[in-house]
């Protein structure tokens, strides 16, 4: 199976940095917009592809765009919403990093299904500043999740400290900001990286 580790679209939360990460529930800006419909063209998708957002406004945003006139499979999971990298053990969640719970996702964002054997604390704690044995477990268990999907491709619509968090858990070697997909210059820049398990 590949995975397409796909960072979200330029969101709102990026627009005045550092003050602009007390946006609470941010969504995309046009530029956002703008990288997200582009997907469509450059990771074109089919019924054999699954998009597994974040459940973030940004990121499900980002999936929707992208997944728009397609027959990919949609999902939402809790194990890859937003994650401090490195991690850090302060356990303070800045509000652009604060989820969607599933009675918001599912008025929201109803054409993307919620997984029924999460428990419902890790919808509410998420993954962001749990200490890392923790979200090795988490990230075992979406792992074998993604597998039981049995799709060819499946594209993780997250964020940053979170693509690097799981590269790092896949490649089992350390990784860095810089060796993010797409970075530039550019904050916000929608790029992607593709591993096979």
């Amino acid at each position: 199976m590949e995975i397409v580790f796909v960072r979200h679209g330029h969101g709102e939360h990026m627009v005045h940095i550092p003050a602009s990460y007390n946006v609470a529930d941010p969504g995309l800006t046009q530029q956002g917009v703008e990288e997200a419909a582009r997907l469509r063209l450059t990771l074109p998708l089919t019924e054999q592809d699954a998009v597994i957002a974040s459940p973030t406004r940004c990121s499900l945003q980002t999936a929707q765009l992208w997944c728009t006139g397609t027959n990919a499979a949609r999902f939402i999971h809790p194990a890859i919403g937003p994650r401090q990298f490195p991690n850090r053990y302060d356990f303070t969640t800045m509000p652009c990093d604060s989820t969607l719970e599933p009675p918001r996702l599912i008025e929201l964002f109803s054409d993307f299904l919620l997984p029924t054997d999460i428990p419902a604390y890790l919808w509410l704690q998420g993954i962001n500043t749990v200490p890392s044995f923790l979200f090795e477990k988490w990230a075992d268990q979406f792992i074998a999740w993604c597998k039981r999907l049995d799709k060819t491709k499946v594209h993780i619509v997250s964020h940053d400290g979170t693509i690097a968090s799981y590269v790092e858990y896949i490649r089992r070697g350390k990784q860095s900001r810089d060796d993010l997909p797409g970075r530039s210059e550019q904050v916000g820049l929608t790029g992607w990286k593709q591993l096979s398990i």
